[in-house]
Protein backbone atom coordinates (compact mmCIF):
# COMPACT_ATOMS: atom_id res chain seq x y z
CA UNK A 1 0.00 0.00 0.00
CA UNK A 2 1.69 3.49 -0.79
CA UNK A 3 1.84 6.30 1.46
CA UNK A 4 0.35 9.71 1.34
CA UNK A 5 3.11 11.43 0.00
CA UNK A 6 3.47 8.66 -3.05
CA UNK A 7 -0.03 9.09 -3.97
CA UNK A 8 0.26 12.71 -3.73
CA UNK A 9 3.28 13.00 -5.49
CA UNK A 10 1.60 10.37 -8.81
CA UNK A 11 -0.97 13.07 -8.88
CA UNK A 12 1.44 15.86 -8.93
CA UNK A 13 3.17 14.03 -12.33
CA UNK A 14 -0.26 13.02 -13.48
CA UNK A 15 -1.39 16.71 -13.69
CA UNK A 16 2.38 18.28 -14.57
CA UNK A 17 2.23 15.51 -17.46
CA UNK A 18 -1.43 16.76 -18.84
CA UNK A 19 -0.78 20.37 -18.65
CA UNK A 20 2.62 20.21 -20.69
CA UNK A 21 0.64 17.81 -23.37
CA UNK A 22 -2.08 20.70 -23.16
CA UNK A 23 0.44 23.42 -23.81
CA UNK A 24 2.67 21.73 -26.67
CA UNK A 25 -0.56 20.62 -28.55
CA UNK A 26 -1.66 22.50 -31.49
CA UNK A 27 -4.85 24.86 -30.53
CA UNK A 28 -7.12 23.48 -33.04
CA UNK A 29 -6.32 19.59 -31.39
CA UNK A 30 -6.27 20.59 -27.98
CA UNK A 31 -8.60 18.28 -25.64
CA UNK A 32 -8.36 20.33 -22.19
CA UNK A 33 -10.69 17.03 -20.33
CA UNK A 34 -7.50 14.98 -18.99
CA UNK A 35 -5.91 18.19 -17.12
CA UNK A 36 -9.20 19.65 -15.95
CA UNK A 37 -10.28 16.95 -14.54
CA UNK A 38 -7.52 15.52 -13.14
CA UNK A 39 -6.98 18.80 -11.24
CA UNK A 40 -10.57 19.34 -10.26
CA UNK A 41 -10.17 15.74 -8.59
CA UNK A 42 -6.79 16.86 -7.11
CA UNK A 43 -8.22 19.95 -5.43
CA UNK A 44 -10.52 17.86 -3.94
CA UNK A 45 -9.05 15.26 -2.50
CA UNK A 46 -6.23 17.14 -1.24
CA UNK A 47 -9.04 19.47 0.50
CA UNK A 48 -10.44 15.94 2.20
CA UNK A 49 -6.86 13.96 3.09
CA UNK A 50 -3.99 16.11 2.41
CA UNK A 51 -4.65 18.89 4.41
CA UNK A 52 -5.85 18.17 7.63
CA UNK A 53 -3.03 15.83 8.01
CA UNK A 54 -0.69 18.91 7.40
CA UNK A 55 -2.70 21.04 9.52
CA UNK A 56 -2.63 18.10 12.57
CA UNK A 57 0.65 16.40 12.31
CA UNK A 58 3.11 19.43 10.93
CA UNK A 59 3.75 22.50 13.99
CA UNK A 60 2.62 25.66 11.94
CA UNK A 61 0.20 23.17 10.01
CA UNK A 62 -2.73 25.27 10.33
CA UNK A 63 -0.74 28.00 8.93
CA UNK A 64 -0.10 25.96 6.31
CA UNK A 65 -3.41 24.88 5.84
CA UNK A 66 -4.80 28.48 5.50
CA UNK A 67 -2.07 28.92 2.66
CA UNK A 68 -2.95 26.28 1.11
CA UNK A 69 -6.76 26.95 1.15
CA UNK A 70 -5.89 30.30 -0.86
CA UNK A 71 -3.99 27.87 -3.43
CA UNK A 72 -7.56 25.85 -3.64
CA UNK A 73 -9.47 28.92 -3.91
CA UNK A 74 -7.35 30.53 -6.39
CA UNK A 75 -6.46 27.61 -8.51
CA UNK A 76 -10.01 26.52 -8.18
CA UNK A 77 -11.50 30.31 -9.53
CA UNK A 78 -9.14 30.08 -12.92
CA UNK A 79 -9.72 26.47 -13.59
CA UNK A 80 -13.66 27.52 -13.50
CA UNK A 81 -12.68 30.41 -15.55
CA UNK A 82 -10.46 28.39 -18.01
CA UNK A 83 -13.53 25.82 -18.43
CA UNK A 84 -15.28 28.88 -20.21
CA UNK A 85 -13.11 28.31 -22.95
CA UNK A 86 -13.36 26.53 -26.25
CA UNK A 87 -9.61 24.93 -25.97
CA UNK A 88 -8.38 26.19 -29.30
CA UNK A 89 -9.50 29.91 -28.11
CA UNK A 90 -6.00 32.45 -27.31
CA UNK A 91 -8.41 33.20 -24.08
CA UNK A 92 -7.95 29.07 -22.95
CA UNK A 93 -4.25 29.37 -23.43
CA UNK A 94 -3.68 32.65 -21.25
CA UNK A 95 -6.21 31.30 -18.57
CA UNK A 96 -4.32 27.91 -18.66
CA UNK A 97 -0.78 29.67 -17.86
CA UNK A 98 -2.86 31.54 -15.43
CA UNK A 99 -3.48 28.42 -13.29
CA UNK A 100 0.13 27.29 -13.83
CA UNK A 101 1.39 29.97 -12.54
CA UNK A 102 -0.38 29.28 -9.15
CA UNK A 103 0.03 25.42 -9.34
CA UNK A 104 3.41 25.26 -10.35
CA UNK A 105 4.98 26.47 -6.86
CA UNK A 106 2.20 24.91 -5.12
CA UNK A 107 3.28 21.32 -6.35
CA UNK A 108 6.96 22.26 -6.09
CA UNK A 109 6.53 23.43 -1.96
CA UNK A 110 4.63 20.13 -1.32
CA UNK A 111 6.60 17.79 -3.04
CA UNK A 112 9.82 19.81 -1.69
CA UNK A 113 8.84 20.04 1.62
CA UNK A 114 5.49 19.59 3.06
CA UNK A 115 5.06 15.87 1.99
CA UNK A 116 8.92 14.78 3.44
CA UNK A 117 7.98 16.61 6.74
CA UNK A 118 4.36 15.07 6.67
CA UNK A 119 6.02 11.41 6.39
CA UNK A 120 8.84 11.83 9.53
CA UNK A 121 6.10 13.17 11.47
CA UNK A 122 3.93 10.08 10.41
CA UNK A 123 3.89 6.66 11.78
CA UNK A 124 4.15 4.68 8.42
CA UNK A 125 0.94 2.66 8.89
CA UNK A 126 -1.01 5.97 9.34
CA UNK A 127 0.59 7.45 6.17
CA UNK A 128 -0.33 4.17 4.21
CA UNK A 129 -3.49 4.12 5.43
CA UNK A 130 -3.91 7.94 4.44
CA UNK A 131 -2.61 6.99 1.24
CA UNK A 132 -5.72 4.70 0.85
CA UNK A 133 -8.08 7.39 1.86
CA UNK A 134 -6.80 9.57 -0.33
CA UNK A 135 -6.87 7.16 -3.02
CA UNK A 136 -10.64 5.99 -2.48
CA UNK A 137 -11.73 9.81 -2.50
CA UNK A 138 -9.88 10.27 -5.58
CA UNK A 139 -11.39 6.93 -7.19
CA UNK A 140 -14.84 7.99 -6.02
CA UNK A 141 -14.46 11.32 -8.02
CA UNK A 142 -13.53 9.30 -11.37
CA UNK A 143 -16.42 6.98 -11.52
CA UNK A 144 -20.47 8.91 -12.03
CA UNK A 145 -19.49 11.17 -15.07
CA UNK A 146 -21.34 12.33 -19.18
CA UNK A 147 -20.45 9.98 -22.03
CA UNK A 148 -17.60 8.66 -22.62
CA UNK A 149 -16.34 9.15 -19.24
CA UNK A 150 -15.99 13.01 -19.04
CA UNK A 151 -17.68 15.39 -17.09
CA UNK A 152 -20.01 17.78 -18.85
CA UNK A 153 -19.69 21.52 -18.06
CA UNK A 154 -22.73 21.34 -15.47
CA UNK A 155 -21.14 18.62 -13.35
CA UNK A 156 -18.20 20.17 -13.25
CA UNK A 157 -19.40 23.35 -12.15
CA UNK A 158 -21.26 21.36 -9.76
CA UNK A 159 -18.27 19.27 -8.16
CA UNK A 160 -15.94 22.48 -8.25
CA UNK A 161 -18.62 24.57 -6.28
CA UNK A 162 -19.35 22.23 -3.68
CA UNK A 163 -17.70 23.21 -0.57
CA UNK A 164 -15.54 20.44 1.29
CA UNK A 165 -18.61 20.32 4.46
CA UNK A 166 -20.66 19.22 1.76
CA UNK A 167 -18.46 16.84 0.20
CA UNK A 168 -17.39 15.15 3.31
CA UNK A 169 -21.38 14.88 4.03
CA UNK A 170 -21.75 13.35 0.53
CA UNK A 171 -18.65 10.88 0.85
CA UNK A 172 -19.12 10.61 4.49
CA UNK A 173 -16.82 11.03 6.91
CA UNK A 174 -15.42 7.83 8.30
CA UNK A 175 -13.50 7.40 4.42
Amino acid sequence: MPTLSEVVKRDHARITDAYHVLVETKPEERNADEFVWALARYLIVENLALIPALEYHISGGSERQRRLSDDYNSINAKLRHMAKYDPSEESFESALKAIWVDLEPHIREETDGDLDELERKMEPEDSRKLGQKYETLRDMLQRPYGAFGVPNAEIMDDVLGTTKEQLMERMGNGI
